[in-house]
C-alpha cells in the first residue's frame, strides 16, 4: 500500500468538517498569541523606555529615543479618552469577529491590530507616578513622529490586511495553486 504525501489524510470516522474546524481552531490560536505576545511585548518595552529614559533623549542609530505622554490616539492624533476607549473597544470586537473562520495570516493580523490597540489602552489606565495620567507612552520618535511599538503592531497589522488576498479566489491564491 502507498501513501501519496500530497492527498489529505481522512480516517474512517473522520467528520468531513474536521478541516474546517482545525483551520478556526488554528486561527483562533494564532489569534490569541498575536494579542497577548503583541500585548506583553508593547508593555515590557514601555517599561523599558520609562527607566532607560528617564534621565533624557537618547539616540540609537538613526532614531531618537525620548518619552512623550500621547493622549490623542494613534501617532498622536487628539482625542477624548472616552471616544479613545470606545474606539478602542470596537477595533477589538470587530478584530476578534473578523478572525473567526479566516485563515491563519488573517487572524495574525487581526491580532496584531487587536494587541496593539489594547496595549496602548491599557496604558491609559496605569498609574505611573513620574508620568502623566490617561497618557500612553510613546518612546521612540522619527522625524516629527513619536510612537510605541504598539503603533507599530497596528500599522503592521492594517498593512498585512490590506495586502492579504480575501478569499481563495483572489488572483493571489489562484497563482499560488497553479
Amino acid at each position: 500500500m502507498t501513501t501519496d504525501p500530497t492527498s489529505p489524510r481522512v480516517s474512517a470516522g473522520a467528520s468531513p468538517n474536521a478541516a474546517p474546524r482545525r483551520r478556526r481552531h488554528t486561527a483562533l490560536w494564532v489569534l490569541v498569541g498575536a494579542v497577548v505576545g503583541v500585548f506583553i511585548i508593547d508593555q515590557v518595552s514601555k517599561e523599558l523606555a520609562l527607566h532607560a529614559l528617564l534621565t533624557g533623549p537618547t539616540m540609537l542609530g538613526g532614531v531618537r529615543l525620548q518619552l512623550v505622554a500621547n493622549r490623542g490616539i494613534l501617532l498622536g492624533i487628539p482625542a477624548p479618552t472616552g471616544f479613545v476607549v470606545v474606539a478602542t473597544l470596537a477595533v477589538v470586537v470587530v478584530a476578534i469577529r473578523s478572525a473567526r473562520g479566516a485563515r491563519w495570516p488573517t487572524s495574525l493580523a487581526f491580532g496584531l491590530l487587536a494587541g496593539g490597540a489594547l496595549g496602548n489602552l491599557a496604558d491609559r489606565f496605569q498609574d505611573r507616578h513620574f508620568f502623566p495620567s490617561a497618557a500612553v507612552v510613546d518612546w521612540i520618535t522619527a522625524g516629527r513622529i513619536t510612537f510605541n511599538l504598539a503603533d507599530v503592531f497596528l500599522i503592521a497589522g492594517v498593512a498585512m490586511l490590506l495586502f492579504l488576498p480575501t478569499s481563495d479566489d483572489s488572483p493571489t491564491a489562484q497563482r499560488a495553486a497553479s
